[in-house]
């Protein structure tokens, strides 16, 4: 392995944990509006219905789980970098799959989305992949 392929992979891993920990904030701490939010948009935010506020709750944590996944799948391009190996690869990408379209799919259930079935699609195929990638284990 060349210098290059380890610094590259390097930062790849650490983009991948600084990735890792924003995913984090949008899925655990993150409030419904930021300070910039309300100061932007001039919203008052005690004019806004509680049911706002939770909506808005959801839309962040659904975006965190993508956030997630792309953290994940950074994480495994990295460690492939590292190492050569490709189930590094396989899976993370699966991990990363199962994270961001369960997360997309749990968001939708609870909203009762109209569009629910197009939703359940994706993630069916979703998780059929992440299915296929864990099982090319031994295949380096």
């Amino acid at each position: 392995m060349n210098r290059g392929d380890r610094l590259s992979g390097a930062l790849l891993v650490a983009l991948g944990v600084l990735t890792l920990g924003t995913a984090i904030f949008f899925l655990l701490l993150r409030p419904p509006l930021l300070p910039e939010d309300i100061r932007h948009t001039g919203i008052d935010v005690s004019s806004l219905p509680p049911a706002f506020l939770d909506w808005l709750r959801i839309v962040f944590r659904t975006w965190g789980g993508f956030i997630a996944g792309f953290g994940i799948v950074l994480l495994g391009i990295g460690t492939f970098t590292l190492t050569g190996r490709a189930r590094w690869l396989h899976w993370s990408t699966a991990a990363a799959v199962l994270v961001a379209f369960g997360r997309f799919l749990f968001s939708n259930i609870v909203l009762a989305s109209d569009f629910l079935w197009f939703i359940s699609l994706l993630s069916l195929l979703a998780f059929g992949t992440a299915a296929l990638l864990a099982l090319k284990r031994g295949r380096d």
